[in-house]
Parts: structure tokens; C-alpha cells; sequence
């Protein structure tokens, strides 16, 4: 395995912690104040935004250790689509169990419907995440300069 840039790491971690939160927001806003409006939306905003930067930090860590050294290769997408999908997964299943005591967003009345409103989107993010970090995405210059 050859040694990665410091701007390769900076843009694989940037990528996956802006997808993620990106995520998150639009949890918030739809299931937090449009579908469950109720209690503090303080609490809800801090919980989105740590998780949404939690996520993409583990998802980034893991695909520098996973599928970075792949890279390259079409194995490489496919890895680091498979860990968005496996981590973003088991956040939804963690974040419906805690919400299932705190009731921010419905998970305790809508449990499979919370959790597939997290698996769903990690699949499909796990698909635009490998393809904008080793596939064919519009920063193709950067990536392969990085």
C-alpha cells in the first residue's frame, strides 16, 4: 500500500461527513419538525448534527482503511459502498432505538419505517458515495491527483 496525501484523506473524510450531514438535515427537518414537531428542536438539531458528523467520520475513517489501498480497482466502490451501507444501516437501528426513548422523531411509533428510511437511503448513498470517491464522479481530476 503506497502512502495517501493528506488532501486525499481531507477529501475522502469532507465527502462522507457533507453526505451524511447532508442526511441528517433532511431527517430533521422532515421527520423532526414537519412529521414530529413536538419537544425541544434544540435537542433534535444537536443529535442530528452529531450524528450526521459521527456517521461520515466512522464512514470516512473505514473507507481510508478498507477501501483506499483498493484503489484503483472497481473493488474499491464497491467496498466503500458496502460501508456506508453497513454503518448507515446500523445507525438507523441505533438512532430507532434511542428514539424510541425520547420520542424526537417517531421511531418508537414507526420503528420500521424509521429503520427504513435509514436503510434505503444507505444503499443509495453507499452507491453515490463509492462512485463520487473511485468511480466515475465529476471530481475525477482531483481524485486522481490526490
Amino acid at each position: 500500500m503506497t502512502a495517501v496525501s493528506q488532501n486525499r484523506l481531507f477529501w475522502i473524510l469532507s465527502v462522507a461527513v457533507a453526505l451524511t450531514t447532508a442526511a441528517e438535515v433532511f431527517y430533521l427537518v422532515v421527520w423532526g419538525m414537519w412529521l414530529f414537531p413536538a419537544g425541544s428542536w434544540a435537542a433534535k438539531t444537536v443529535w442530528t448534527l452529531t450524528c450526521g458528523i459521527a456517521m461520515g467520520s466512522v464512514i470516512g475513517v473505514a473507507t481510508i482503511l478498507w477501501a483506499e489501498p483498493l484503489r484503483g480497482h472497481r473493488a474499491a466502490l464497491w467496498r466503500a459502498a458496502a460501508v456506508v451501507i453497513v454503518v448507515g444501516s446500523y445507525c438507523g437501528w441505533l438512532c430507532s432505538t434511542i428514539d424510541a426513548r425520547l420520542e424526537y422523531f417517531g421511531g418508537s411509533a414507526n420503528a420500521v419505517l424509521f429503520i427504513a428510511a435509514s436503510v434505503i437511503p444507505a444503499i443509495i448513498g453507499g452507491g453515490l458515495f463509492g462512485w463520487l470517491v473511485y468511480g466515475g464522479g465529476p471530481l475525477a481530476k482531483q481524485r486522481a491527483s490526490g
